[in-house]
């Protein structure tokens, strides 16, 4: 299935239908949502200088419900993303230079954060079928989940390796690792241990990962940082 060949999922009427339903309850939502952020921003600017306690109390308030229309518009987004309708089309990629598209436009700002970034590649990976972008899409899932749990710093690495006829990349953080009773639920939609967290990010990588036949898991441990694994077919003429 490369070119312009089509991979649908079994379910493809049914969930075209809801990501058609999703994106019109977005619409309905999105349109008051920005009136109210314009109407909002508008009147943050009337306050942006309070005279009086009671000014200030003000202003404070329209900043933290402007901030909460901003969490509901980010909500709105991921959620959109997590029941799109894909169509995947694959094509024999160079998982390597993927990678690099994305590990180098992070880079700039994870360095100003003091985020290091370690890319371990074996260089002999045979190519493998992607969707580049909804592949990008799931990668960059996973690497801004490694960003928000390395608030104060630390170490991502980024690793490849063949295994059989599949290619393993492994993003890597020494961050505080995952509570063993969070575990079991970390892709669960809409859940998250995250202050502002939407809960959709890892479900939306591991359904991505799963439309492009693969597998996504993660080892993690409390005080030892977390692994997420994806393993994808190589192309067919590479798995021989």
């Amino acid at each position: 299935m490369r070119g312009t060949d089509r991979w649908l999922r079994p379910d493809d009427e049914q969930a075209g239908l809801l990501s058609a339903l999703a994106a019109g309850l977005a619409h309905e939502i999105r349109n008051p949502l920005s009136t109210l952020q314009v109407n909002l921003q508008l009147l943050k600017e009337d306050w942006l200088n309070p005279s009086t306690p009671r000014e200030t109390r003000a202003l404070k308030k329209v900043e933290t419900i402007l901030r909460e229309t901003r969490r509901l518009e980010d909500i709105l987004n991921d959620f959109l993303r997590f029941a799109a309708h894909h169509e995947i089309v694959l094509a024999d990629c160079d998982l390597h230079q993927v990678l690099d598209e994305i590990l180098d436009f992070l880079t700039p700002e994870w360095t100003r954060l003091g985020i290091g970034l370690t890319r371990d590649y074996d260089r002999k990976l045979p190519l493998v079928g992607l969707d580049r972008n909804l592949f990008r899409q799931a990668v960059l899932n996973l690497l801004i989940n490694a960003r928000q749990v390395l608030a104060s710093g630390g170490r991502v690495v980024v690793r490849t390796r063949r295994e059989g006829d599949r290619a393993r990349i492994d993003i890597a953080d020494d961050g505080p690792g995952i509570k063993p009773e969070d575990l079991p639920h970390i892709f669960k939609v809409f859940f998250s241990t995250k202050k502002g967290g939407t809960g959709l990010g890892l479900p939306t990588a591991r359904r991505i990962v799963a439309e492009h036949d693969g597998t996504l898991a993660v080892d993690s441990e409390p005080g030892r940082g977390s692994t997420f694994t994806i393993r994808l077919p190589l192309a067919p003429s590479e798995g021989a």
